[in-house]
């Protein structure tokens, strides 16, 4: 009688570890990759958030002749006025901005020496960028309305 020789194939444990951490280190660049792209793109609202401010609030300027005292006053307007905001649109924080805020967050303040100054997160750089407004000079202190 003659008995088959069959010889198992399969993959080892040592084959199927390396395969393993192969996809853990691919999977570990592409997650890091995937932060630096969020990151950059959330770093490109906030900043467009700030223009957006910076541009009404100069529109304001041009219309009624000074600087608002309050971000209310640029979103209690008239709709048919140019510096108009639509409430939601974006949300002022009283206390210092920070990493945990989204990209539409910002402080508005006044300074010591004259001016204004908007505040976003920057994302990508992990810092405040500030925009100022008016000739802003010395201390900020946040506006809370």
């Amino acid at each position: 009688m003659k008995t088959a020789n069959f010889k198992q194939r399969g993959f080892t444990i040592i084959e199927l570890l390396i395969v393993v951490v192969v996809i853990g280190i691919l999977a570990a660049i592409v997650i890091v990759a995937y932060n630096g792209v969020t990151n950059r793109a959330r770093s490109s609202k906030s900043a467009a958030t700030g223009s957006s401010l910076v541009k009404k609030l100069e529109d304001y300027n041009a219309e009624i002749g000074n600087y608002p005292a309050t971000y209310s006053l640029l979103t209690g307007a008239a709709s048919t006025t140019s510096y108009y905001i639509p409430t939601g649109s974006f949300t002022l924080k009283t206390t210092a901005i920070a990493s945990t805020d989204s990209e539409t967050t910002f402080n508005y303040g006044s300074c010591a020496g004259g001016g204004f100054q908007i505040s976003v997160w920057d994302y990508a750089n992990n810092a405040v960028k500030n925009y100022p407004v008016g000739g802003c000079s010395g201390a900020v202190t946040l506006i809370t309305s």
